[in-house]
Parts: structure tokens; C-alpha cells; sequence
């Protein structure tokens, strides 16, 4: 007699189909996780839900009456599933990392490696750093130091602007980043670029932006880099001068209405160019109320942006199938009236 397990597992074996345990590694692939052995430093004690900074700033945010504060992903009922407060680099609704290349994380985060390494033009890997901190998973790889997507999709990204833009040339550069999360690449541009002047984050999800005030305290980039509260934006930025704006991921999961939104005060602010990266590989698309997506490239044309550059971020044919990755940067110049 066969056990029951052995029973099912012949029997669906005999159609096609093979049953076995789910690993550790293999639950990563389905839901939120975090390095918990990984560097947490006495400060994350800070990194609670009963933080007054972060209650007051829930508060703030609720009483105002614009678009953006009515979120269709970024509520408190996925919060509450996919974020850790002290663990927030690891895998959740800022970076998707086993979630997003599934099966053999680690030779495809090999491959993501070597092709951003071949592109450093920059030289980032010599300069910048992966401490693990905060649940953020770390892979090694022979004599080389510990990287994570965090590290390589900044470097890649960084390296895109200087190929289009030469932003390590551009004298005191100020730089707007609309959606800013827990302040990845604000910490990431300031550490490899000396000549950024000014890095001004944005969001309108509460616990981005009080998290993002204590990764740039953490970070010590507090000189160059800043969090601006939703409630003060207008006063804040309103008049600065911006050499390019950022949306990494953002639009893709706000309303039309919060996307022109956002396109009215960066239209204001004049800055010459916005680099985009929308989820969809394909199209610009926004994440409305009812599930349905409109393309907001029509929007971005109406308030004066037109496309200069549009390039695979890893641009390989047989990588991105491997990786199975196919986001795009969108690069745009405001046309001036």
C-alpha cells in the first residue's frame, strides 16, 4: 500500500503533472520576504507603525483633497501584506526581487550582473556599496563584493542618464524624483555623483516618504538629498529650478488623474527632461479604480513632453529573455512654449 501523498503523486505524475516540496528559496517566489540575518542598525528601532512622524504624516496626507492620495495599489491593505517597516529593502512593493525573475535567482542575478558591470561607464561598481541592510537580499559571486537589484538597477539606471544626458558633467545638478519610495537612487546618485547639487524626493504614500526621511538620515546624504512631505510640496519646490525629473515605476500604478496631476507641477517647474519607467513594457499605461489602464502617453504630449530617446533597460535580446525582464526607459524633453 502506497502512502496518500505517494498515491497523489502517481497519480498526477501519470497525467503530465510532478508534485514536490516547496524549498525556502521557492516560497520567495510567491509573496514578500526580507533577509532577516542582514545588517539592522540600532536607528531601525524608529521603523515602527506607532511612530509619531509616521502617524502624523498619515494624518496630513488623509485631509488632503488631492488625486494622488487616492490610491488604487498603494493602500493600507497591501501595505499591510507587503511591507515590513524595519525590513524595507527587502522583497515588497519597492523592489521586486525574487518575485520578479522567479526560478534561478542566482545565475539570472549573474547575468543581470555581467551586463551591467560591461556598461559601467561610469566606473559605479568601484564606487558604490551593498551592505544588506534592511532586509535587502545580497548575492556574492567569487572575489566581487555582495550586489543586489537594489545596487544594479541604480547603476544601470545612472549609467543610461550619462549615455543620454551626461549628468556627471551637468554643474550643480538638481534632480526631482516623483515617487520617490524609501530613497533607492537619491542615495545611490548622491554616492556616485559629486556633482549633484540637490536630489528632492516626492511621494504621496505616507510611509514612502516618512521611510524615505529615514533612509537619507541613515545614508548621511542629508546635505544634498531630501524628502518632501505632500503637504508642503507646493511651498517646498515651488519656483526651484530641476535639470530632470524621475518616475521609476510610479506612474504605472497611479490613476490618470494623479499622473496629470503630477504632470501639472512638473510642467511648472520647467525642468528639461523626465525619464519615465512604466511596469508595462509596451505602453504607458496607468492603473485606474475599476482595473481598467489608459495610456497617458496623449497626457504627457498635452502638457508639453515629447519622446527624445526610448531604450530597453537591459538592451540584449537573448538577456531579456533569459531574465525575463522587458522594461523600457522613456526619456522626454519639455518643449518650451
Amino acid at each position: 500500500m502506497f502512502s496518500i501523498q505517494e498515491t497523489i503523486r502517481r497519480a498526477v505524475w501519470k497525467f503530465g503533472y510532478n508534485i514536490r516540496r516547496l524549498t525556502p528559496e521557492d516560497r520567495h517566489y510567491f509573496g514578500a520576504s526580507f533577509d532577516s540575518d542582514g545588517l539592522l542598525p540600532d536607528s531601525a528601532v524608529e521603523l515602527r507603525l506607532d511612530n509619531p512622524r509616521l502617524q502624523e504624516l498619515r494624518r496630513l496626507y488623509a485631509e488632503l483633497n488631492y488625486p494622488v492620495c487616492e490610491h488604487t495599489l498603494w493602500d493600507q491593505k497591501k501595505l499591510a501584506k507587503e511591507l515590513t517597516l524595519p525590513w524595507f529593502r527587502g522583497d515588497n512593493a519597492y523592489v521586486w526581487q525574487f518575485r520578479q525573475v522567479k526560478s534561478e535567482l542566482r545565475l539570472k542575478q549573474y547575468i543581470m550582473l555581467s551586463y551591467v558591470e560591461a556598461r559601467d561607464e561610469l566606473g559605479l561598481f568601484s564606487r558604490l556599496e551593498e551592505d544588506g541592510a534592511f532586509g535587502c537580499w545580497t548575492f556574492s559571486f567569487g572575489e566581487r563584493p555582495p550586489v543586489s537589484r537594489d545596487l544594479l538597477e541604480s547603476i544601470n539606471e545612472i549609467n543610461f542618464l550619462e549615455r543620454q544626458l551626461k549628468i556627471s558633467e551637468i554643474p550643480e545638478l538638481k534632480i526631482l524624483d516623483v515617487g520617490a519610495g524609501y530613497g533607492r537612487l537619491a542615495h545611490r546618485m548622491c554616492d556616485a555623483l559629486p556633482n549633484v547639487e540637490s536630489y528632492t524626493c516626492v511621494d504621496a504614500v505616507a510611509e514612502s516618504s516618512f521611510l524615505c526621511e529615514y533612509y537619507i538620515k541613515h545614508r548621511g546624504i542629508g546635505d544634498r538629498a531630501r524628502s518632501v512631505p505632500l503637504h508642503t510640496l507646493d511651498e517646498d519646490i515651488g519656483g526651484n529650478e530641476f535639470h530632470l525629473a524621475l518616475n521609476i515605476h510610479s506612474f504605472s500604478e497611479c490613476t490618470r488623474v494623479s499622473v496629470r496631476w503630477w504632470l501639472s507641477r512638473l510642467r511648472d517647474l520647467r525642468g528639461p527632461y523626465l525619464l519615465i519607467v512604466p511596469n508595462d513594457p509596451r505602453e504607458l499605461l496607468t492603473c485606474e479604480a475599476d482595473g481598467s489602464r489608459f495610456n497617458y502617453a496623449v497626457d504627457l504630449e498635452e502638457y508639453g513632453y515629447t519622446l527624445i530617446h526610448k531604450e530597453a533597460v537591459f538592451d540584449n535580446d537573448e538577456m531579456r529573455e533569459l531574465m525575463g525582464v522587458n522594461d523600457q526607459f522613456y526619456l522626454f524633453s519639455l518643449i518650451d512654449e
